[in-house]
């Protein structure tokens, strides 16, 4: 820095010295010196997060990095690509590709991806013959468990140059696949599919200003006044029985519509229910029993739809389909309200009429944060085929591609996809930003849902206020599956 201002201060010497002369005017003179003061900016460049912790500089020589993943024909409901083979114009395909381009370039490496539609069933398979075919696998989060209680993956602690508390992998999540200190599955900023996965509420703008309320929703959740209430309360204005003929029917108007697990899910994770939480010593324990919140939780959902027509259910024998439908009625403009995943906001860029976006509602004003249901994709996991020589290459390409992921590929489904082309108002770009820090994971949701989410769901399916003795129940299936992961961890560490 004193060797950049050297000049300046040379220059000003100079200009007094040619002005002190016999020109020069006397002290007493009127005439001023109006020139301003020379500044200089300074900008002192901020080191960031992945300065401060720079990966090693690799020459790889060409090693394949292969990658074992759903096909995006099986999974559908979250953006799941991770190696394209050109830039094709679409913002994420494209941003994919140049990364992996610069990731290639350089560690000199390759990048392959085996698609398939069964991935835990083809992994397991490979796993066990003892192959070594991927670097990494993707299965279902709800398969990660069982695979590693079988030996068949390996503890993230094993990858040297992986630092799973930094900003590009997601804090909440690798605390639900970390049981005793054994971190078995990760989500990083490399792969959108649970962040795609999420849920959130769309709505109809020109219905909601049909109703001419005076409340503005945004503002609703920027006050933490958007609840589980004040959500029942708006969603009451709406069924109509359109065709007259004094039956509520699919034909008619109502609050909402889908799936079970994806409605009454997401109200109920979004209010703060949770289904498991850990002892001192780091193991798991079923918790709904002891923490009453959940309960209450259930109970109050239950309350406020009885006898109400806000919510159309479309399917009357299991809790998973209905969104396809609801979809539609909503396109129709026959509900205020619709649950979709982020990636299913692109289903409505082409409505008829204005959506916006909000997160689930709280419980109620005094629940700290909001909370997004993410559950039912890919997860990252180390297979343990992969050869201990090839350990630390791995893991500097995995913290590579979440630290350029943050950087870029987030950014770009952020601001150009969500923001530009399905978000047609800067509130609901707002409200996303509060929506992607609002990822919630849970072990009844991505180890155990069969086990302990999935039973409740049943009980909505069904419309019975059973939640108590369905808890009951759960507890003691809860108590062996968790019984058995400890023992298999214990086994194989």
């Amino acid at each position: 820095m004193k060797a950049c201002k050297l000049p300046v201060l040379l220059l000003a010497a100079l200009v007094l010295a040619s002005c002190g002369d016999s020109t020069a005017a006397p002290a007493d003179s009127t005439s001023a010196d109006t020139t301003a003061p020379v500044t200089e900016a300074v900008t002192e460049s901020v080191p960031t997060e992945a300065d401060e912790h720079p990966l090693p500089e690799v020459n790889m020589n060409g090693m394949p990095f292969r990658i074992l993943n759903y096909n995006q024909q099986t999974l559908t409901w979250a953006l799941i690509d991770q190696v394209v083979d050109e830039e094709n114009g679409e913002s994420i395909n494209d941003e994919i590709f140049r990364r992996n381009s610069r990731i290639s370039e350089k560690y000199n490496i390759v990048f392959e991806e085996t698609e398939d539609e069964n991935v835990p069933t083809t992994y397991r398979k490979v796993l066990m013959s003892g192959e070594d075919l991927y670097e990494i696998g993707m299965p279902y989060d709800s398969q990660t468990a069982a695979l590693y209680s079988d030996g068949l993956i390996r503890s993230w602690d094993c990858l040297p140059y992986v630092d799973l508390e930094r900003s590009w992998w997601d804090q909440n999540a690798n605390s639900v696949f970390n049981i005793r200190g054994k971190q078995f599955a990760a989500v990083g900023d490399f792969y959108l599919g649970m962040l795609t996965r999420g849920f959130v509420i769309v709505f109809n703008k020109e219905l909601l200003a049909s109703a001419d309320i005076d409340e503005n929703l945004y503002e609703l959740v920027r006050t933490n006044k958007w609840t589980l209430e004040k959500y029942i309360e708006i969603a009451k204005l709406f069924p109509a029985d359109l065709n007259g003929d004094g039956k509520m029917e699919e034909s008619d108007q109502y609050g909402t519509a889908g799936a079970i697990k994806l409605h009454f899910g997401s109200l109920a994770i979004g209010c703060g229910a949770k289904y498991f939480s850990y002892d001192k010593d780091g193991n798991p324990y079923f918790s709904v029993g002891e923490d009453t919140h959940t309960l209450e939780v259930f109970e109050k959902i239950y309350d406020l739809h009885d006898g109400t027509n806000i919510y159309f259910q479309h399917y009357h024998d299991t809790f998973h389909s209905g969104s396809n439908e609801s979809r539609e009625m909503f396109l129709e403009g026959r509900s205020i309200f619709q649950g979709s995943s982020t990636k299913g906001i692109e289903y409505y860029r082409d409505s008829d009429f204005d959506i916006g976006i909000l997160p689930y509602p709280k419980y109620d004003e005094t629940q700290a944060e909001y909370h997004i249901l993410c559950s039912e994709c890919g997860v990252a996991t180390i297979p343990v085929t992969l050869p201990e020589d090839r350990l630390e290459n791995v893991s500097i390409i995995l913290e590579a591609l979440s630290r350029d992921g943050q950087q870029n590929l987030i950014p770009t489904y952020k601001e150009v996809v969500l923001k530009s082309k399905y978000s047609r108002d800067e509130d609901s770009a707002e409200m996303l930003d509060i929506i992607f820090n609002a990822s919630t994971y849970d072990l009844g949701l991505s180890i155990w849902p069969d086990q302990t989410h999935f039973k409740y769901m049943t009980d909505f399916l069904n419309w019975r206020n059973n939640f108590v003795s369905t808890t009951e129940t759960i507890e003691k299936v809860a108590q062996i599956q968790v019984k058995k992961l400890l023992e298999a961890i214990e086994e194989n560490t």
